[in-house]
């Protein structure tokens, strides 16, 4: 299951051309196998493949940048590190509200035709036209996109967007404007035929596996795999099963005992690596009047939680228990940690500061052993896919741990489209969720907190699924936005904020370090992201596909 739905913020100083040119071609060895990838577990298959729609397969399954690609690919491993890709370079201007990129020359769409300025002016109008297209959470524009030739396009903001880098150039996907012109409601259209700058075009749909092929006119050269296949995996065991019997070349999802049904089997061949990359949370649906609208009683719920059960029981111990109640990836982010948060969640459960919390709120226990106040009992649901069985397994322990506390807290196991619809409409109580990453706190905050990304009750939110509304967290992201990155006193000043607020308002409550869940076979293919060489999020996954995969090299 890849845990990411976006990654991280700006690296200062980029590879020149020529460097990742040579890496590329370098890369590009002779084709003649395939890689059989997992994209992700518990999804019905939809023959869409849609980037827009955050239903689509594509989406799902997290393979939208093997057709369609971005601008930059943003190491979210190693800080100040990206790679030009569509576009060769960028500067800001006017303050951080002008940005222009220089596009990169000779690249065509998998239909033949030329990719231009013309076609990333056009994607970005797109998602300033249809905010439910916007599934990247890409800043809007205060105006249309301008063009200066074929390989020149300018994008203009009302308020500097430093800090939204990643989200415009590394997250945000290039679609053709001779396909997208034609479609009339972008968001929601289904798309069978998806056409692409990527290293592989859509060869055939079933319910069961999608095929893709080497795009023959890649700008990148020739991919070392000559397909892509995409199994279907009902659960994580499934895959996991799959993974141990040579089926899969390339996973991404938390596999109990994994080295010793996968690596132990051949560690010549098989290999994991679980980088440290995100803040796993549960995330609380705080609208209405109900007891989770309440801070003290997140607080509560936060205390109540026994986060090393979650890491050995539910994790098997591949995700490290969180230490830290304002939600920063340690240690990764300790250079941004405010000194009094600091190792202060208990790694077990603290039943007495769950009583003490509750108390001074006003609540006391009721005949049926709940706090309850003015005759309402604390009871909430953790809303988790049954096939994402790590989470379904922190679910029950959670349930089962504020139960005996005196929180009603029961598990809702659905199925994984469910789940995705219901996080980006607000239909839940709570759900735990990874969070976005990033070698800056900003993109995280920005996820958990931006209510400008946010939607109503029972419309699409591409962030902020807990609808979560704060005047101090929007002016703490505004004032980082604003900030350029070399100011790192104001940028210190302005995570501080947003730490305290997630620590004191629990939006939020940090669970675990969530792991970039990468399982891969080197038989057939090397190449690879390794802890030696960290240069992508190792998971097969958007928007990194593309990178990695034409850094491999026939074995």
């Amino acid at each position: 299951m890849i845990r990411k739905l976006g990654v991280v913020l700006t690296a200062v100083s980029c590879l020149t051309l020529g460097v990742v040119a040579t890496t590329i071609s370098t890369a590009a060895a002779a084709s003649g196998s395939v890689i059989t990838l997992e994209g992700n577990t518990g999804v019905t298959f939809t023959n869409n493949f849609n980037p827009f729609d955050s239903s689509s397969f594509a989406t799902q399954l997290s393979v939208r940048s093997l057709v369609n690609e971005p601008l930059f690919e943003f190491d979210t491993l190693k800080a100040n590190t990206q790679y030009p890709w569509l576009a060769t370079s960028y500067a800001w201007s006017n303050g951080g509200r002008t940005l222009t990129f220089q596009l990169r020359k000779n690249v065509k769409w998998s239909d033949g035709k030329p990719f231009t300025s013309a076609d990333v002016a056009y994607t970005f109008d797109l998602l300033n036209r249809v905010p439910a297209a916007n599934v990247w959470g890409v800043p809007k524009m205060s105006g249309n996109a301008t063009t200066k030739g074929a390989y020149t396009v300018t994008l203009h903001y009302s308020s500097p967007q430093y800090l939204n880098i990643t989200a415009i150039a590394g997250t945000a996907l290039i679609v053709p404007e001779h396909v997208w012109a034609k479609v009339s409601n972008p968001a929601t259209a289904i798309i069978t035929k998806p056409v692409g700058t990527g290293p592989y075009e859509l060869s055939s749909y079933s319910s069961t596996i999608v095929k893709y092929l080497a795009n023959p006119h890649y700008w990148g050269g020739k991919p070392a795999a000559s397909g892509i296949n995409v199994p279907s995996y009902s659960t994580n065991t499934a895959a996991a099963t799959a993974l141990a019997d040579g089926q899969l070349t390339w996973a991404g999802n938390d596999i109990a005992n994994v080295n010793q049904i996968f690596v132990s089997k051949n560690p010549r061949t098989n290999h994991i690596y679980f980088a440290p990359g995100s803040t796993v949370t549960l995330e609380f649906n705080v609208t209405g009047t109900g007891p989770l609208s309440d801070p003290a009683v997140r607080q509560a719920i936060s205390a109540g939680i026994d986060r090393t059960a979650l890491s050995v029981k539910g994790e098997t111990g591949y995700e490290k228990p969180a230490t830290s109640s304002g939600a920063l990836i340690l240690p990764n982010q300790s250079a941004y940690l405010t000194p009094s948060l600091t190792n202060n969640l208990s790694p077990t459960a603290d039943p007495s500061k769950v009583a003490s919390i509750l108390t001074a709120d006003g609540y006391a226990k009721d005949s049926n052993g709940f706090y309850a106040k003015n005759g309402q009992e604390i009871k909430f649901s953790i809303e988790d896919p049954t096939a994402y069985s790590d989470y379904y397994a922190d679910a029950q322990l959670m349930s089962n741990v504020l139960q005996s506390e005196g929180i009603d807290a029961t598990v809702d196991g659905v199925q994984a489209s469910q789940w995705y619809s219901d996080s980006a409409s607000g239909n839940f109580q709570s759900i735990i969720h990874w969070g976005n990453g990033g070698s800056s706190p900003y993109v995280q905050y920005d996820n958990w907190l931006d209510y400008t990304l946010s939607a109503p009750i029972g419309s699409s939110a591409n962030s902020d699924y807990g609808r979560y509304n704060s005047p101090v967290a929007q002016a703490a992201l505004k004032t980082l936005q604003n900030t350029n990155p070399a100011n790192t006193a104001a940028l210190k000043k302005a995570i501080a904020a947003l730490e305290n607020l997630v620590s004191t308002q629990v939006p939020v409550a940090p669970l675990l370090y969530g792991a970039d869940w990468d399982e891969y076979s080197t038989a057939h293919f090397t190449g690879f992201v390794t802890a030696q060489n960290p240069y992508a999020d190792p998971s097969p996954g958007d928007p990194q596909l593309p990178l990695i995969l034409m850094h491999l090299k026939k074995a």
